[in-house]
């Protein structure tokens, strides 16, 4: 049994997030029913990842998710993935599979995934601990939503196919540049840096002040400035302001995994 809990925050809305999910779902089963066999076996934007891979991935990680909001709806603790080894095979097992049978997975572990969301809303246990594998740290469970909106949409544009971070909404943008700030903060290798997204006429620094005029600043739309931190765009159309004047390459960036 999993004893921890943590207040559940005032601005998490279950219902909401629920619907935002529901959306990215039916919009990813849509552009995978487009994909043929021989689609699913070209490449995607992750890195050594065909197609295949990827929505192998969002069905396994559908499961995962189910467990932890499992987890949380019975008490009885059951780890998103038995181990990260573990999780790596069952991604390659299913990468080669044909896209009707790739078509199916995705859409069953989509539901089973909804009625996990179903239970831990019943049980209001959104606050309790749940692992990611034996032996984690526990994180609370109305993190899970979040966490499976930003698989949905971040792995759609890996798909390449005609899903773009353009199609990202602004609460989605928002929610994750603040998540991707604070991932990245606590991260070895990342540069010091100033974002100043333009249409909020607003700066943010990552391992900086967001007034220190001596690092770099990148200047862009919010959610090019994201896609380039999650490594999901080359960083077109941003712009890298050297501190001593003029421009600059962007920096390299750690991977965002």
């Amino acid at each position: 049994m999993t004893e921890s809990s943590t207040a559940v925050p005032a601005s998490f809305d279950a219902a909401a997030t629920l619907a935002q999910i529901s959306d990215a779902t039916a919009h990813l089963l849509a552009t995978a029913a487009e994909l043929t066999d021989e689609d699913l076996r070209g490449p995607s934007l992750c890195a050594g990842w065909t197609r295949g891979h990827v929505l192998a991935h969002i069905a396994r990680n559908a499961d995962g998710h189910a467990n932890l909001l499992n987890t949380a709806a019975t008490g009885e603790v059951t780890p998103m993935y038995a181990s990260d080894a573990q999780r790596n095979a069952d991604i390659e097992a299913g990468s080669s599979r044909d896209a009707a049978t790739q078509l199916a997975d995705l859409r069953e572990s989509a539901a089973r995934f909804a009625e996990a969301y179903a239970a831990v809303a019943m049980a209001d246990a959104w606050g309790r601990g749940v692992v990611r594998v034996p032996g984690a740290e526990p994180f609370p469970a109305f993190e899970v939503p979040a966490k499976r909106l930003g698989e949905l949409l971040i792995h759609h544009v890996d798909l390449d196919a005609d899903f773009t971070p353009a199609h990202w909404s602004d609460a989605f943008t928002d929610r994750w540049f603040a998540l991707t700030l604070e991932r990245f903060q606590a991260r070895d290798g990342f540069p010091p840096l100033r974002l100043d997204v333009e249409e909020e006429d607003e700066v943010y620094g990552v391992k900086a002040a967001a007034g220190d005029a001596e690092v770099l600043t990148v200047r862009g739309p919010k959610r090019a400035l994201l896609a380039w931190l999650l490594g999901r765009a080359s960083g077109d159309g941003l712009v890298a302001a050297l501190p001593e004047g003029g421009r600059g390459p962007l920096p390299e960036l750690p991977s965002w995994g």
